[in-house]
This record gives structure tokens, C-alpha cells and sequence, in this order.
């Protein structure tokens, strides 16, 4: 549900230089932000895509005009007026949603902070565009010298998506790279459970076992992200090459803060542990032209549940041996059996969260989390 809440005015003083000031009209998509000297990328359009927009209302310049402000899962409105040296912005309202942590909720306040000079009162920034076009940028400088840099396309890289692990790099060591025909995987969601700490779902796979974990991001001089609640399966791998190190990097409590980088046009991501480790991820598989590697098409219609699992599945996955297997929260192994109908009796299980993991005959997998009531 959403509120609105009438926020104090604020004034921002922007000084024009060569281009027009009809050049301000339009939609711009945040591209960057710089604070205090670090760059923190846009990777959260996942849910609104963050834009800022001035529109000619009156239609004429000067005059009153209207401005709007898209960012996270919120967004702000007011006008502005412009004359020969300067444009005013007067935020009136902004609709404030309770985004939890999610990435994008995150993000969001450093957006907003720096939109508004943190609710000063008067906000004074420099601006400039370059470039023509679809390839035009507009900067905004506040007095602190933090930017806000826009662009005319929205970014299309995402940290919340699906992670293919390629290497592991631990200093001192040989890199470990990821045999082809393996499809270890790190997922990360938006999705927040009603079980403390209120932080979004990521799950996984090493070689033969699945993981599920909390994990959020934050902004303190580095673009960070951190996990915790880190619970494996118990299912026990006949050979590991590389699960545990892949687990014991993810999961050791004291060291699985990490700084992360998306590089490669939005094709690699790569965390860095507080030991200097690494783990380096594409966002396709390391065989994707030889393998048809996908997740089976599986979802649940209900989460808490009662007595049944209602799945979301077609009829025909029904008729391809697929197996299940039900992990209590500390990984062990509480139900296993093969699938034969869209729903899943687990009448006997006590109250608390749970996994499934579903796996195939071609290697398919998929992982969810429930709650019994």
C-alpha cells in the first residue's frame, strides 16, 4: 500500500551551460552515482527503473513546468522553473513504499539523498549534458561534489538474476576453473520471507548439493554484499572437486562480506571475500552451446503452505522422472520421492521453513523455499 507523504520543498540551483534548456526536456534513466569519490553502478532497475524526467507542461520556457522522479519501488513529483541562468526544482511529494532491504530499496536512498542534497533545504547542483542524441548524458554536481550521471537509455544490467560460477581464485593458489558439463549456480532474488532477519532469498548449487541463504548489499565506500544464514544440503557429493571451497567461501561467517563487480557489458560478476578470495561468475553457462541447461519450470501456487505443496507445473514435466527432495533448515534430509502429480503431501512435517530441490534426468534442477504452518 502505498502513502504519500508531503515532504519540506527544497530548491536545486542549476547552472546551464552551452546546450538549450529545452535539451533538460524528456526522460533521463540513472546510469551511475558517484559519492565521496566511488562509483556505484545502476544494477537495480529490477523492480522500477530509476529515471528523472522534466516535462514542458506549460509549454512554454520559462515558466512552471513538471517534474518527476522514478527511483527503486518509489517515486517523487513537484515542478521546476528555468530562466536564462538557473532551474529550480521543488520537490512537493514523494510515494514511500516499504521496500525492506531489498537491492533496490538500498540503492534508493542514496539516490534520493543525493537527489535532494540529504532534505536540504537549498539544494544547490551544477549540471551539463554531452553528447547528442540517444547517446546524450546529463550530470548533475552537488556542492558536495557527489554526481548523479544520467543517460538516454536505461541500463539493462542486473545484479538480482542468475549466476553461472566459472572460477575460483584464492591467492596463493592455482585458479580452480569449473569443468564444463558443471552448472554450479548462485541465484539471487528480491524475494523476502516473513522469518527474521528480513533480508532477501539467494540459492544454489555446488556440484551435487543445493544451498540457500539471506544475503544484502550496501553502499559504505564500496559496492558490498553480504550473506548470511548460510545452510547447505546434507546430501554428500560421491567426488568434490571444488563444492567445498565454493561453499566454505560463501558460507564462513567471518569472511563472506564481499565487494562485488559486474564487468564485461553485464556479463561477469565477481565477489571478492574479505580474504581476498574470489569468485568469478558469467551469466551464461561454460557449455550453454553444448548443453541445454535450463531450471525445470516449477513454482509453488502457495507459500506458507498447510498440508500440500501446490506446484505450478505442466502436465507434461510430470511424465519426466523428476525427483524431489525436502531439506529441514539445518539440511537434513527430511522427505525424497519422485513426482508424480502437481501437489506434494507434507502433512507430517512440523511447523518451520523448508527446501525442495528438484532435479531430472537431464540435469535440470530447481530449488525452492516453504514454510509449513
Amino acid at each position: 500500500m502505498k502513502y504519500l507523504y508531503t515532504l519540506i520543498s527544497f530548491f536545486t540551483l542549476i547552472s546551464l551551460n552551452t546546450h538549450s534548456q529545452s535539451d533538460l526536456i524528456g526522460t533521463w534513466y540513472l546510469d551511475y552515482i558517484i559519492k565521496e569519490g566511488v562509483t556505484y553502478p545502476n544494477y537495480y532497475n529490477s523492480y522500477n527503473v530509476f529515471n528523472l524526467e522534466f516535462t514542458n507542461g506549460s509549454g512554454d520556457l520559462p515558466g512552471t513546468l513538471s517534474f518527476s522522479s522514478g527511483h527503486g519501488c518509489n517515486a517523487s513529483n513537484g515542478s521546476y522553473s528555468v530562466d536564462t541562468n538557473e532551474i529550480t526544482i521543488n520537490i512537493s511529494a514523494t510515494f514511500l513504499d516499504d521496500c525492506f532491504t531489498r537491492p533496490y530499496a538500498i540503492y534508493e536512498e542514496i539516490y534520493y539523498d543525493e537527489l535532494n542534497c540529504n532534505s536540504g533545504l537549498d539544494c544547490i547542483q551544477t549540471y551539463s549534458i554531452t553528447g547528442t542524441g540517444d547517446d546524450q548524458v546529463l550530470t548533475l554536481t552537488n556542492t558536495d561534489g557527489n554526481l548523479l550521471v544520467f543517460g538516454k537509455q536505461a541500463p539493462t544490467t542486473l545484479l538480482v538474476s542468475t549466476w553461472w560460477l566459472h572460477h575460483i581464485d584464492i591467492p596463493g593458489n592455482p585458479i580452480i576453473d569449473i569443468p564444463v558439463g558443471d552448472f554450479p549456480y548462485l541465484n539471487l532474488t528480491d524475494e523476502i520471507f516473513i522469518s527474521l532477519p528480513l533480508l532477501p532469498e539467494l540459492d544454489g548449487v555446488g556440484e551435487c548439493e543445493a544451498f540457500n541463504a539471506k544475503y544484502g548489499v550496501s553502499f559504505n565506500g564500496a559496492n558490498n554484499l553480504y550473506i548470511l544464514e548460510f545452510v547447505e544440503t546434507l546430501s554428500a557429493c560421491a567426488t568434490q572437486d571444488y563444492e567445498g571451497i565454493y561453499f566454505e567461501i560463501l558460507g564462513n561467517d567471518t569472511t563472506n562480506f564481499f565487494e562485488f563487480e559486474i564487468i564485461d557489458d553485464g556479463s561477469t560478476l565477481i565477489l571478492t571475500d574479505l580474504l581476498g578470495a574470489r569468485l568469478i561468475f558469467g551469466d551464461t553457462t561454460l557449455s550453454l552451446d553444448e548443453y541445454d541447461v535450463n531450471e525445470i519450470d516449477i513454482s509453488l501456487l502457495q507459500n506458507p503452505v498447510k498440508d500440500k505443496l501446490l506446484l505450478n507445473i505442466d502436465n507434461q514435466l510430470l511424465l519426466e522422472n523428476i525427483e524431489y527432495t525436502i531439506y529441514s533448515i539445518d539440511g537434513k534430509q527430511v522427505k525424497s520421492s519422485n513426482l508424480n502429480s502437481d501437489s506434494i503431501n507434507v502433512e507430517g512435517l512440523v511447523s518451520g521453513v523448508y527446501f525442495i530441490h528438484f532435479n531430472d534426468k537431464n540435469s535440470s534442477a530447481k530449488s525452492l523455499k516453504f514454510i509449513k504452518k
